[in-house]
């Protein structure tokens, strides 16, 4: 410190040339959050796989939807409608608009509701992420109807939420400063001592976000929109605790030396402590660099901070003490109150009066909020936005007036290396269609086989073969109608041995192709064997064939009867005309059939699934639409889109999912298709697998967090049994904390936390509540060196209150500033600290602590020896 004194000028002032330069030239931290911010799920989760799937096949499209309301019918603006749709066709980051009127009515009304007066137009966005708010922007901007616009997309919620996270660090950054001012003010009654913390601490931040951003843009260093959210509050919170702890002794120092000699003897004894616990905050902060989840890791980005504070406070702040002297506390002659504490001391004694009752009393109460607490989480990010944000709106309107998961429905691609676009495949394909959309929670299912999401009854081998019968049934009309005709003909024509000889024959056969066909239906009927019912409808055919020649070569036999006759037999000539054309027609029907059961045949998934996908409906112009809609990769893989009956953000979502991936995965199993993949995608897949990352990730760093604190602790205070007792004493404040907050929080509408709160509040009680443990057991250590282990941490108790109190309602302050932020995630981390801190400070801290320390004993520093020796501890016994 005598260094940094000599050279303090030079020091202070490139301190200052830094932190300035470094924020002017240094990248912007929040457009990097905005750019390299998003969720980043592992690789080896099931919608991320999913995504580098479409990615590789060009699919990875970002759909949007256009959302109008009108005042009446949208069908009675259809021209406006048309030509606004026809001016997004133009854009430059716009493909395949759909114009909801071109379709037929059932499939109209998955996209316009005529009594709400909305209509959805869906388009692909083909433009650059983060410009997709300003392009939306222009979209809105180019409605030529009388409507009401708003447009949503997966992106733009993400992105929305970004920009409200972005606006929340201005605000954030207004009220820090103002409160810590107020606070200060108030506190020390000075008008200069506010500013300097600010100072000290400004020049961190500064230097911290700067280094940050630099390493984001060089190392891709983990960010998030939350990071320099953090970064402030943190950094000004522990800051100004360890500013105000360290001119609380300066203060002190100041009675016996000059400015000098006081400011090293302050860095010399406080000084250690916010170097300590600056440290250990630091490497706590610096290990979640080893967590999996890129947003739990981007919470590292504040051990750059503290490691920035750090520096700021050892040059910085000497100067402005050496400059000031007394003075810095202007126009007061004291800080604040550093006698005993009127709130710890009495709380301390009676701790100390009955250490057992208080242990048990505070531990009770503990437990009792814990087993309140709801550890079940909510991921509907829209549910942290406002209505008047459009992608919001939009998704309202939406699940008002079509299905609630139309917007974002489930995406299950299937693929397995060969053409899924066949007959087999596509009649396997809507065998799993059927079973998922019999699922509790699920409307519909669109895919190849129901585009509109409708089922295709007309599909099903059932239907088939009942209109195949149905078809027979005609056509035994038919030949019963022709047999009796032939009959007058006969009858008719007795006194002509030929052709009465002839039709004879003729009849005869159509009453045998007739009993043939009754044999078939009923055989069909009683079996539904297509195989057998082909060979015989091919044999039926043949001998429609026989007829038809047999009609003809009567007719030409009537060409050469005489004249008279021939006149006589005019109607009869052309009844067999008639006759003829009917064998043909018959003959076509039969075909037609036999072709059906060929198909049933040749088809190997019938049996299987029930389902038969005739040759000729792969042919079909309009389903040719929707091959092009549901498939790609020349047919290897399939798109099938489940729209759920619940909000697709919602938990009971993940749950539908989870149904929908069981019955597939079973379906396929029973399908015997081992070899076809499914993946699922979407905004439920993706909080399914967010729910997967964040529980285990979340265990993971818990388990880290314990294990370094528990190595800091044990190095810093030479025993096993105290970091036992501090970290336990934190864990179990942020859990009551936490059912606390839940408590709390559900009497404004929260019913349920963000994902996020658990790890972040987590982290940041545990390193800031940490410092105030180190507080008090390192005046223990000190004390007990000279005084019994009562005396010692009662002694602690009461000189230590006012400096830990005094710390945590400047910091519950700071983070009170997050509040005005508006935006969920903070609100409700402030909430959980701020209830954490209060509790720990004037609960946990003065009780819990005291009582545990004396009820140990020597206990407290096992497996070594208490500070001063086995001298020290014989003397102890001795009293």
């Amino acid at each position: 410190m005598k260094h940094v004194l000599k050279f303090k000028w030079p020091i202070t002032a490139l301190m200052i040339i830094a932190a300035v330069v470094s924020f002017i030239i240094s990248p912007n931290l929040t457009q990097l959050a905005a750019e390299k911010g998003d969720v980043q799920l592992p690789d080896n989760m099931p919608n991320e796989q999913a995504r580098q799937f479409l990615e590789e096949h060009n699919q990875d499209i970002e759909m949007m939807s256009a959302v109008l309301e009108f005042d009446s019918a949208p069908s009675e603006h259809q021209e406006e409608i048309e030509t606004y749709i026809e001016e997004l066709e133009g854009l430059d980051y716009t493909d395949n608009v759909i114009n909801p009127f071109t379709f037929n009515e059932d499939m109209q009304e998955n996209f316009i509701n005529e009594d709400s007066g909305v209509i959805m137009i869906p388009l692909e966005y083909t433009g650059e992420a983060p410009e997709i708010l300003n392009n939306a922007d222009e979209i809105e901007s180019l409605n030529n109807t009388d409507a009401d616009i708003s447009i949503t997309s997966n992106e733009m919620i993400q992105r929305t939420l970004e920009e409200d996270a972005m606006e929340g660090v201005r605000t954030t950054e207004i009220f820090t400063v103002a409160i810590i001012i107020i606070v200060l003010l108030v506190m020390f009654r000075s008008v200069v001592t506010p500013f300097v913390p600010l100072i000290a601490v400004g020049i961190a931040y500064l230097l911290g976000q700067s280094f940050v951003g630099w390493f984001v843009q060089w190392f891709d260093f983990p960010v998030s929109p939350q990071t320099q959210s953090f970064l402030i509050v943190i950094l000004f919170g522990i800051g100004t605790d360890y500013v105000i702890l360290l001119l609380n002794r300066f203060k002190e120092e100041l009675e016996h030396h000059d400015k000098h000699e006081a400011v090293i003897n302050t860095f010399r004894t406080a000084g250690k402590t916010v170097f300590i616990s600056g440290i250990s905050g630091a490497i706590l902060f610096g290990v979640l660099y080893f967590a999996n989840f890129e947003i739990y890791r981007s919470a590292v980005g504040v051990a750059i901070g503290i490691l920035a504070l750090l520096l700021s406070l050892f040059t910085v702040l000497p100067t402005l003490m050496a400059l000031l002297g007394k003075y810095i506390f202007w126009p007061s002659k004291q800080t604040s109150d550093s006698g005993e504490s009127k709130i710890w001391t009495p709380l301390g004694m009676l701790s100390l009066k009955y250490p057992t009752r208080v242990i048990f009393s505070v531990v009770a109460v503990l437990i009792a909020l814990i087993y309140f607490y709801d550890d079940n989480v909510q991921y509907d990010s829209l549910s942290e936005l406002d209505d008047s944000y459009s992608a919001v709106h939009a998704v309202n309107v939406i699940s008002d007036s079509f299905d609630a998961g139309s917007t974002f429905p489930v995406e299950v691609l299937f693929t397995s290396g060969e053409d899924l676009v066949t007959e087999d495949g596509l009649s396997r394909l809507e065998s799993v269609a059927e079973a998922v959309s019999h699922l509790d929670g699920v409307t519909e299912v669109q895919t190849l086989t129901r585009p509109v999401g409708d089922k295709m009854d007309e599909l099903t081998v059932s239907y088939q073969l009942g209109e195949a019968n149905s078809g027979l049934a005609e056509i035994q009309d038919g030949l019963t109608e022709m047999s009796a005709s032939l009959s007058d003909i006969n009858e008719q024509l007795a006194g002509s041995e030929t052709a009465g000889g002839d039709l004879s024959e003729l009849e005869t056969g159509v009453n045998q192709i007739s009993d043939g066909i009754d044999g078939v239906s009923q055989y069909l009927t009683a079996t539904g064997d297509t195989d057998g019912a082909a060979e015989q409808l091919q044999q039926l055919s043949q001998g429609a064939n026989q007829l038809s020649a047999g009609v003809s070569e009567a007719n030409s036999q009537m060409e050469t009867m005489t004249a008279e006759a021939a006149a006589q037999m005019e109607e009869l000539a052309a009844g067999l005309g008639e006759m003829s054309s009917g064998i043909e027609e018959i003959n076509e029907g039969l075909t037609d059939i036999s072709d059906l059961m060929t198909s049933f045949e040749n088809n190997d998934a019938v049996d299987t699934t029930g389902i038969n996908i005739p040759s000729e409906m792969l042919e079909n112009s309009d389903f040719e639409a929707a091959i092009d809609q549901y498939s790609f990769a020349d047919g290897e893989a399939v798109k099938m889109n489940v729209v759920l009956a619940v909000d697709p953000y919602s938990n009971e979502a993940i749950g539908v999912l989870d149904d929908i991936e069981e019955t597939v995965h079973g379906e396929l199993s029973r399908l015997d298709r081992p070899d076809t993949e499914a993946y699922f995608s979407g905004v439920t897949s993706m909080n399914r697998d967010l729910d997967t990352v964040t529980s285990d990730d979340y265990t993971n760093v818990v388990i880290l967090f314990i294990v370094t604190l528990f190595i800091i602790l044990t190095v810093l205070f030479r025993s096993l049994v105290l970091p036992v007792m501090m970290i336990g004493s934190i864990f179990i404040t942020y859990f009551a904390s936490m059912a606390i907050s839940q408590w709390i929080l559900s009497m404004f509408g929260i019913d349920q936390l963000n994902w996020a709160v658990p790890f972040f509040s987590l982290i940041i009680f545990v390193a800031l509540g940490i410092d105030y443990s180190i507080f008090i057991i390192d005046r223990f250590r000190e004390e007990v060196k000279y005084r019994t282990i009562r005396d010692a941490i009662e002694t602690s108790i009461r000189r230590m209150g006012t400096v830990v109190i005094t710390a945590v309602i400047i910091l519950t302050g700071t983070f009170a500033a997050l509040y005005p932020s508006g935006i969920a995630i903070l609100v409700q981390v402030t909430s959980v600290i701020i209830f954490a801190l209060l509790f720990y400070a004037f609960v946990v801290l003065p009780l819990l602590v005291p009582a545990m320390i004396v009820t140990l004993k020597r206990g407290n520093w096992w497996p070594l020896r208490m500070p001063g020796g086995k001298a020290r501890e014989d003397r102890l016994d001795d009293r």
